[in-house]
């Protein structure tokens, strides 16, 4: 397993009140300075809590190869349910957490580089395997939705771009467990990262193992990945905020160019999931 370097973990329980972090550049007696970052702490295997309760997934090891390339930083990152918000009113430097692109973000964050482009895949329980946004509309599914996730943009985009062609979107709190039952019940269907899947099969062979996976066709896949990267936010409010952001985002790219993404990605998930070439022509915002 890699070891975290010079990265700190300090795992604040989901759900408990994060304790107030600053954002000031104050550098050590080494001249190094301390970058505060938050995450919510999921979903597996991008994010999670290992049995010492210590971060590890993907976007961990990612962060980690980029403060390793970053001497003149160190990294405190904390587990927080108001990572957004906290970024977004500068109380710390950037948020990581698959965090995705859409235009009422790009008013309020600097979006990185992308380290991720997701693979996607329809889950279903009713033995019916949905491999397009149409055969799910036609087959009048709803899917549960969450703000500013890659499986929510993709339906709201198939949503604005096919009136006649709609699915149901049911924002929702419910955790992965607590869907199922809504899966099995044959109403709901899931569209996902395929790796999030693989790992709550893994993790829940019982209910999640039981699901049918079917990744989309290659015709929908180029639909929604114009917005099916992952990016650290970098709230607009800090006056460094683009210069950290473009710091970072240049170690990503190197990430990129050498092959370590593509590496980590497969390590960690199963699949390659590096972002292609063209994604580091120019910044989202």
């Amino acid at each position: 397993m890699k070891k975290f370097g010079k990265l700190f973990l300090s795992a604040i329980a989901i759900g408990a009140v994060a304790t107030t972090l600053t954002s000031c550049k104050a550098k050590d007696d080494d001249g190094v300075t301390t970058i505060y970052a938050e995450t919510k702490g999921l979903p597996a295997p991008f994010i999670y809590q290992d049995e010492n309760g210590n971060l590890n997934g993907y976007d961990i090891a990612v962060i980690n190869e980029v403060f390793d390339r970053l001497p003149q930083y160190k990294l405190d990152l904390r587990i927080s349910d108001s990572a957004l918000i906290d970024a977004q009113t500068g109380t710390i430097d950037f948020t990581i957490n698959n965090w995705s692109y859409n235009s009422d973000r790009a008013e309020t964050y600097y979006f990185s580089y992308p380290y991720t482009r997701a693979k996607y895949a329809f889950v279903s329980g009713d033995g019916v395997a949905y491999s397009s946004f149409k055969q799910v509309a036609l087959a009048g599914k709803k899917v549960f939705g969450s703000q500013g996730d890659n499986a929510t943009n993709a339906i709201e985009r198939w949503n604005e771009n096919n009136p006649d062609y709609q699915i149901e979107i049911e924002y929702t709190g419910l955790d992965f467990v607590g869907k199922v039952p809504y899966y099995l019940s044959g109403e709901y269907v899931s569209l996902g990262d395929t790796p999030v899947h693989n790992a709550l099969a893994k993790e829940y062979p019982d209910t999640y193992g039981i699901l049918t996976q079917t990744i989309i066709s290659d015709e929908e896949t180029l639909y929604i990945t114009s917005s099916a990267t992952s990016h650290l936010l970098f709230g607009k409010v800090n006056s460094n905020s683009d210069t950290l952001r473009k710091e970072i985002s240049e170690v990503i790219k190197q990430l990129h160019d050498d092959g370590t993404l593509a590496r980590l990605s497969i390590e960690y998930t199963g699949v390659d999931l590096s972002p292609s070439d063209a994604d580091y022509n120019s910044y989202l915002n």
